[in-house]
Protein backbone atom coordinates (compact mmCIF):
# COMPACT_ATOMS: atom_id res chain seq x y z
CA UNK A 1 0.00 0.00 0.00
CA UNK A 2 1.27 3.23 -0.62
CA UNK A 3 2.48 5.08 2.04
CA UNK A 4 0.49 8.81 3.48
CA UNK A 5 2.46 11.33 1.18
CA UNK A 6 3.82 14.88 2.84
CA UNK A 7 3.99 16.50 -0.83
CA UNK A 8 1.77 19.80 -1.81
CA UNK A 9 -0.41 17.06 -4.31
CA UNK A 10 -0.79 14.60 -1.62
CA UNK A 11 -1.62 17.66 0.41
CA UNK A 12 -3.84 18.90 -1.78
CA UNK A 13 -5.92 15.83 -2.38
CA UNK A 14 -6.40 15.41 1.14
CA UNK A 15 -7.95 19.07 1.56
CA UNK A 16 -10.12 18.24 -1.25
CA UNK A 17 -11.68 14.91 -0.06
CA UNK A 18 -12.20 16.26 3.03
CA UNK A 19 -13.59 19.72 1.55
CA UNK A 20 -16.14 17.56 -0.17
CA UNK A 21 -16.92 15.20 2.34
CA UNK A 22 -17.70 18.13 4.89
CA UNK A 23 -20.26 19.61 2.06
CA UNK A 24 -21.89 15.41 1.33
CA UNK A 25 -22.64 15.31 4.95
CA UNK A 26 -23.66 18.71 5.48
CA UNK A 27 -26.29 18.55 2.36
CA UNK A 28 -29.82 17.81 2.91
CA UNK A 29 -30.33 16.36 -0.59
CA UNK A 30 -29.29 13.13 0.75
CA UNK A 31 -28.91 11.40 4.03
CA UNK A 32 -27.85 11.64 7.17
CA UNK A 33 -28.94 15.21 6.79
CA UNK A 34 -31.44 14.38 4.72
CA UNK A 35 -34.50 11.80 4.19
CA UNK A 36 -33.38 8.78 2.42
CA UNK A 37 -34.09 8.56 -1.48
CA UNK A 38 -36.82 5.77 -2.63
CA UNK A 39 -35.67 6.75 -6.50
CA UNK A 40 -34.37 9.54 -8.32
CA UNK A 41 -33.72 9.95 -12.18
CA UNK A 42 -31.92 12.64 -14.62
CA UNK A 43 -34.41 14.28 -17.00
CA UNK A 44 -33.35 15.23 -20.84
CA UNK A 45 -34.30 18.58 -22.23
CA UNK A 46 -33.41 21.76 -23.02
CA UNK A 47 -32.68 22.12 -19.55
CA UNK A 48 -31.40 19.00 -17.70
CA UNK A 49 -33.38 18.20 -14.24
CA UNK A 50 -33.73 15.84 -11.39
CA UNK A 51 -36.42 13.97 -10.20
CA UNK A 52 -36.03 12.84 -6.60
CA UNK A 53 -38.51 11.02 -4.45
CA UNK A 54 -38.06 11.13 -0.68
CA UNK A 55 -38.87 8.76 1.89
CA UNK A 56 -41.97 9.98 3.94
CA UNK A 57 -44.11 7.04 5.13
CA UNK A 58 -46.21 6.63 1.74
CA UNK A 59 -46.32 4.88 -0.92
CA UNK A 60 -44.69 6.96 -3.54
CA UNK A 61 -43.19 9.39 -1.36
CA UNK A 62 -42.65 13.25 -1.49
CA UNK A 63 -41.51 14.30 -4.72
CA UNK A 64 -39.19 16.59 -5.71
CA UNK A 65 -37.67 18.51 -8.95
CA UNK A 66 -34.68 20.31 -9.67
CA UNK A 67 -33.68 22.04 -12.97
CA UNK A 68 -29.85 21.94 -13.23
CA UNK A 69 -29.60 26.01 -13.43
CA UNK A 70 -25.75 26.90 -12.45
CA UNK A 71 -25.71 29.77 -9.86
CA UNK A 72 -28.82 29.32 -8.84
CA UNK A 73 -31.02 27.58 -5.92
CA UNK A 74 -31.94 24.54 -7.76
CA UNK A 75 -28.39 24.52 -9.47
CA UNK A 76 -26.33 25.27 -6.36
CA UNK A 77 -28.85 22.11 -4.53
CA UNK A 78 -27.48 19.65 -7.11
CA UNK A 79 -23.73 20.91 -6.89
CA UNK A 80 -24.59 20.46 -2.54
CA UNK A 81 -23.84 24.08 -2.03
CA UNK A 82 -27.12 24.80 -0.80
CA UNK A 83 -30.02 22.87 0.86
CA UNK A 84 -33.37 22.38 0.18
CA UNK A 85 -35.51 24.87 1.76
CA UNK A 86 -38.04 23.92 3.85
CA UNK A 87 -41.21 23.45 2.02
CA UNK A 88 -44.15 20.74 2.87
CA UNK A 89 -45.50 18.76 0.23
CA UNK A 90 -44.61 18.15 -3.23
CA UNK A 91 -42.95 20.84 -5.14
CA UNK A 92 -40.03 21.85 -8.07
CA UNK A 93 -37.18 24.59 -8.08
CA UNK A 94 -36.52 26.21 -11.42
CA UNK A 95 -33.67 28.76 -10.62
CA UNK A 96 -34.71 30.45 -7.77
CA UNK A 97 -38.07 29.83 -8.47
CA UNK A 98 -40.41 27.34 -6.10
CA UNK A 99 -43.27 25.92 -6.81
CA UNK A 100 -45.75 23.51 -4.84
CA UNK A 101 -47.07 20.85 -7.24
CA UNK A 102 -50.11 18.89 -5.91
CA UNK A 103 -49.40 15.40 -7.02
CA UNK A 104 -46.66 13.14 -7.23
CA UNK A 105 -45.72 11.60 -10.25
CA UNK A 106 -44.85 7.92 -10.47
CA UNK A 107 -41.47 6.27 -9.70
CA UNK A 108 -39.32 5.35 -13.03
CA UNK A 109 -40.27 2.57 -13.88
CA UNK A 110 -37.54 -0.03 -14.06
CA UNK A 111 -35.86 -0.94 -16.97
CA UNK A 112 -37.36 -3.98 -18.38
CA UNK A 113 -35.15 -7.22 -18.14
CA UNK A 114 -33.36 -7.28 -21.47
CA UNK A 115 -30.88 -10.26 -20.61
CA UNK A 116 -30.39 -12.33 -23.79
CA UNK A 117 -30.04 -16.30 -24.05
CA UNK A 118 -26.63 -16.86 -23.53
CA UNK A 119 -26.65 -20.27 -22.68
CA UNK A 120 -25.24 -21.73 -25.70
CA UNK A 121 -22.00 -19.48 -25.63
CA UNK A 122 -21.62 -20.45 -21.77
CA UNK A 123 -21.75 -23.66 -22.52
CA UNK A 124 -18.51 -23.76 -24.85
CA UNK A 125 -16.45 -22.07 -21.93
CA UNK A 126 -14.70 -24.13 -19.65
CA UNK A 127 -15.94 -24.96 -16.29
CA UNK A 128 -13.84 -23.73 -13.60
CA UNK A 129 -13.83 -24.81 -10.10
CA UNK A 130 -15.01 -21.68 -8.17
CA UNK A 131 -12.71 -20.79 -5.18
CA UNK A 132 -14.31 -17.80 -3.54
CA UNK A 133 -11.14 -16.16 -2.09
CA UNK A 134 -9.74 -16.05 -6.13
CA UNK A 135 -12.60 -15.30 -8.68
CA UNK A 136 -15.57 -13.23 -9.14
CA UNK A 137 -18.25 -14.65 -10.39
CA UNK A 138 -20.86 -12.68 -12.76
CA UNK A 139 -24.25 -13.70 -14.41
CA UNK A 140 -23.78 -13.57 -18.10
CA UNK A 141 -26.39 -11.19 -19.42
CA UNK A 142 -25.64 -10.24 -23.19
CA UNK A 143 -23.90 -11.86 -26.43
CA UNK A 144 -21.72 -8.77 -26.39
CA UNK A 145 -20.20 -8.80 -23.02
CA UNK A 146 -18.95 -13.18 -23.98
CA UNK A 147 -17.83 -11.89 -27.62
CA UNK A 148 -15.60 -8.55 -26.65
CA UNK A 149 -14.16 -10.81 -23.56
CA UNK A 150 -13.13 -13.39 -26.02
CA UNK A 151 -12.15 -11.13 -28.85
CA UNK A 152 -9.63 -9.37 -25.94
CA UNK A 153 -8.13 -12.86 -25.78
CA UNK A 154 -7.37 -14.10 -28.55
CA UNK A 155 -10.89 -15.42 -29.19
CA UNK A 156 -10.67 -18.39 -26.66
CA UNK A 157 -10.94 -18.96 -23.21
CA UNK A 158 -8.88 -18.32 -21.08
CA UNK A 159 -6.15 -17.02 -24.37
CA UNK A 160 -3.94 -14.82 -24.08
CA UNK A 161 -4.71 -11.27 -22.82
CA UNK A 162 -3.65 -9.04 -25.58
CA UNK A 163 -3.97 -6.03 -22.86
CA UNK A 164 -3.24 -6.69 -19.56
CA UNK A 165 -5.36 -3.81 -18.53
CA UNK A 166 -8.48 -5.39 -19.55
CA UNK A 167 -10.18 -8.12 -17.25
CA UNK A 168 -9.78 -11.55 -18.29
CA UNK A 169 -12.14 -14.44 -18.76
CA UNK A 170 -11.62 -17.50 -17.43
CA UNK A 171 -14.08 -19.49 -18.01
CA UNK A 172 -18.00 -20.44 -16.52
CA UNK A 173 -18.91 -22.31 -13.08
CA UNK A 174 -20.85 -25.18 -12.42
CA UNK A 175 -24.46 -23.10 -12.42
CA UNK A 176 -23.76 -20.99 -15.38
CA UNK A 177 -22.06 -17.67 -14.22
CA UNK A 178 -18.99 -15.97 -15.71
CA UNK A 179 -15.60 -15.90 -13.65
CA UNK A 180 -13.00 -13.92 -13.34
CA UNK A 181 -10.00 -12.94 -11.17
CA UNK A 182 -11.33 -11.40 -7.69
CA UNK A 183 -9.59 -8.33 -7.70
CA UNK A 184 -10.42 -4.85 -5.54
CA UNK A 185 -12.80 -2.48 -6.34
CA UNK A 186 -12.13 1.46 -5.59
CA UNK A 187 -14.61 1.40 -2.36
CA UNK A 188 -12.17 -0.83 -0.99
CA UNK A 189 -9.14 0.61 -2.27
CA UNK A 190 -8.70 4.39 -3.46
CA UNK A 191 -8.95 6.38 0.00
CA UNK A 192 -5.41 4.24 0.57
CA UNK A 193 -3.54 6.59 -2.27
CA UNK A 194 -3.17 10.04 -3.07
CA UNK A 195 0.28 10.65 -5.23
CA UNK A 196 0.35 11.65 -8.42
CA UNK A 197 2.52 8.62 -10.12
CA UNK A 198 -0.31 6.41 -8.92
CA UNK A 199 -2.67 8.41 -10.57
CA UNK A 200 -0.27 8.54 -13.56
CA UNK A 201 0.07 4.83 -13.65
CA UNK A 202 -3.34 4.08 -13.56
CA UNK A 203 -4.65 6.68 -16.15
CA UNK A 204 -1.81 4.88 -18.56
CA UNK A 205 -3.59 2.13 -17.72
CA UNK A 206 -6.93 3.01 -18.92
CA UNK A 207 -5.64 4.35 -22.24
CA UNK A 208 -3.88 1.02 -22.53
CA UNK A 209 -7.15 -1.07 -22.26
CA UNK A 210 -8.94 1.51 -24.64
CA UNK A 211 -6.48 1.51 -26.84
CA UNK A 212 -6.83 -2.39 -27.34
CA UNK A 213 -10.87 -2.03 -27.38
CA UNK A 214 -11.01 0.70 -29.94
CA UNK A 215 -8.33 -1.13 -32.05
CA UNK A 216 -10.63 -3.85 -32.70
CA UNK A 217 -14.03 -1.80 -33.03
CA UNK A 218 -15.26 -2.29 -28.96
CA UNK A 219 -16.46 1.45 -27.84
CA UNK A 220 -16.94 0.61 -23.60
CA UNK A 221 -19.74 2.67 -23.42
CA UNK A 222 -19.55 2.54 -19.60
CA UNK A 223 -16.61 3.55 -18.28
CA UNK A 224 -16.63 4.99 -15.20
CA UNK A 225 -14.46 4.30 -11.83
CA UNK A 226 -16.81 1.25 -10.83
CA UNK A 227 -15.55 -0.40 -14.26
CA UNK A 228 -12.20 0.04 -13.11
CA UNK A 229 -10.47 -3.34 -10.59
CA UNK A 230 -7.33 -2.92 -9.20
CA UNK A 231 -4.56 -5.07 -7.58
CA UNK A 232 -4.14 -5.39 -3.74
CA UNK A 233 -1.45 -3.07 -3.77
CA UNK A 234 -3.04 -0.57 -6.23
CA UNK A 235 -0.10 -1.19 -8.66
CA UNK A 236 -2.52 -2.68 -11.36
CA UNK A 237 -5.69 -1.36 -12.46
CA UNK A 238 -7.94 -3.72 -15.04
CA UNK A 239 -11.18 -2.46 -16.73
CA UNK A 240 -14.13 -4.83 -16.91
CA UNK A 241 -17.51 -4.75 -17.87
CA UNK A 242 -17.60 -5.53 -21.86
CA UNK A 243 -20.50 -5.52 -22.36
CA UNK A 244 -20.45 -2.44 -24.74
CA UNK A 245 -24.02 -1.50 -24.42
CA UNK A 246 -25.28 1.64 -22.30
CA UNK A 247 -23.98 3.56 -19.21
CA UNK A 248 -24.45 6.98 -17.75
CA UNK A 249 -24.73 8.68 -20.84
CA UNK A 250 -21.85 11.53 -19.17
CA UNK A 251 -20.42 12.69 -22.60
CA UNK A 252 -23.05 15.32 -23.97
CA UNK A 253 -23.57 14.20 -27.45
CA UNK A 254 -24.94 11.14 -26.50
CA UNK A 255 -28.53 11.47 -26.67
CA UNK A 256 -30.88 9.80 -23.79
CA UNK A 257 -32.85 7.65 -26.19
CA UNK A 258 -31.93 5.25 -29.14
CA UNK A 259 -30.56 2.56 -27.22
CA UNK A 260 -26.96 1.25 -28.47
CA UNK A 261 -27.16 4.51 -31.39
CA UNK A 262 -27.44 6.75 -28.72
CA UNK A 263 -24.23 8.46 -30.19
CA UNK A 264 -21.47 7.00 -28.33
CA UNK A 265 -17.81 7.18 -30.11
CA UNK A 266 -14.01 6.35 -29.20
CA UNK A 267 -14.36 10.06 -28.19
CA UNK A 268 -17.20 9.30 -26.04
CA UNK A 269 -14.81 7.15 -23.64
CA UNK A 270 -11.74 9.31 -24.01
CA UNK A 271 -14.76 12.07 -22.08
CA UNK A 272 -15.64 9.15 -19.53
CA UNK A 273 -11.48 9.17 -18.66
CA UNK A 274 -12.26 12.84 -17.29
CA UNK A 275 -14.84 10.97 -14.74
CA UNK A 276 -12.35 8.47 -13.86
CA UNK A 277 -9.62 10.86 -13.03
CA UNK A 278 -11.98 12.95 -10.59
CA UNK A 279 -13.53 9.67 -9.20
CA UNK A 280 -9.38 8.35 -8.80
CA UNK A 281 -8.72 12.16 -6.55
CA UNK A 282 -11.92 12.05 -4.68
CA UNK A 283 -11.72 8.06 -3.79
CA UNK A 284 -15.52 8.93 -4.16
CA UNK A 285 -18.17 8.61 -7.04
CA UNK A 286 -20.37 11.59 -7.36
CA UNK A 287 -23.63 11.36 -6.14
CA UNK A 288 -25.16 14.07 -8.79
CA UNK A 289 -23.73 14.51 -11.99
CA UNK A 290 -24.07 17.87 -11.05
CA UNK A 291 -21.11 17.90 -8.28
CA UNK A 292 -18.16 20.08 -9.25
CA UNK A 293 -15.01 18.00 -8.85
CA UNK A 294 -11.32 19.85 -9.32
CA UNK A 295 -8.54 18.06 -8.83
CA UNK A 296 -4.57 19.70 -8.59
CA UNK A 297 -2.65 20.65 -11.53
CA UNK A 298 -1.44 18.77 -13.91
CA UNK A 299 -4.44 16.17 -14.03
CA UNK A 300 -7.23 19.20 -14.09
CA UNK A 301 -5.59 20.02 -17.69
CA UNK A 302 -5.88 16.24 -18.49
CA UNK A 303 -9.13 16.13 -17.36
CA UNK A 304 -10.39 19.61 -19.15
CA UNK A 305 -8.94 17.87 -22.50
CA UNK A 306 -10.75 14.72 -22.24
CA UNK A 307 -13.86 16.31 -20.99
CA UNK A 308 -14.23 18.99 -23.82
CA UNK A 309 -17.94 19.66 -25.16
CA UNK A 310 -16.83 18.99 -29.26
CA UNK A 311 -16.04 15.41 -29.48
CA UNK A 312 -13.43 15.97 -32.26
CA UNK A 313 -11.70 19.13 -29.92
CA UNK A 314 -10.80 15.80 -27.42
CA UNK A 315 -7.16 14.52 -27.88
CA UNK A 316 -6.76 11.00 -29.68
CA UNK A 317 -5.53 8.17 -26.83
CA UNK A 318 -2.36 8.57 -28.88
CA UNK A 319 -2.00 11.90 -27.76
CA UNK A 320 -3.49 11.79 -24.32
CA UNK A 321 -0.94 8.70 -23.34
CA UNK A 322 1.94 11.54 -24.58
CA UNK A 323 -0.07 14.41 -22.08
CA UNK A 324 -0.30 12.08 -19.20
CA UNK A 325 3.49 10.24 -19.91
CA UNK A 326 5.15 13.91 -19.69
CA UNK A 327 3.49 14.60 -16.09
CA UNK A 328 6.45 14.49 -13.64
CA UNK A 329 6.18 13.04 -10.82
CA UNK A 330 8.17 12.21 -7.20
CA UNK A 331 9.59 8.97 -9.17
CA UNK A 332 10.31 9.72 -12.37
Amino acid sequence: MEANTNDAFGQEVTRLRVDYQRKRQGSNLFPPAGQPVLEMELVPGETLSMRFWFEDGTKLGRYVRLFDLPGTLSGDILRLERNLPSVQGHFEIEGDVVRSLDQCPDHPRAVEDDFEDVSDLVAQLPIINVDSSKHFLKKAKYQSEIENLLKCQGGSCPGTSFSEHLIRLLGASPDGHLVFEKLMTRGALLSCFSSLDIYKRWILHIIDALAYLHSVGIVHRDLRIDNCLFTRDGSHLVVCDLESRWGQRAAPEITFNGGLNSGWTTRSDIYDIGNCIKCMVYANAPITNQVEWPVPQPLQAIVDACMRKVPGDRPTLLELKGMVESITTSVN
